[in-house]
């Protein structure tokens, strides 16, 4: 059954998925900018973790839209 999702639940999930979107953007452009190997790996690492996170969020959205 879908969830009804409210105007206040979308504003939140848009910020959300814009902090998500963003943070993964940031980490993905520090991994490919530093030489530190350790660091390089970790940032990649933190940045697949926010990319699936905001995926999820989309996921979520398309699977509770009501036509």
């Amino acid at each position: 059954m879908k969830k009804q999702i409210t105007t206040k639940d979308l504003q939140s999930l848009n910020e959300l998925m814009t902090f998500e979107n963003w943070i993964a953007l940031k980490l993905s452009n520090f991994s490919k900018q530093i030489s530190n190997t350790e660091l390089k790996t970790h940032f990649s690492k933190m940045a697949k973790m926010h990319s699936m996170h905001h995926k999820n969020l989309l996921n979520y959205l398309s699977t509770n839209v009501e036509d």
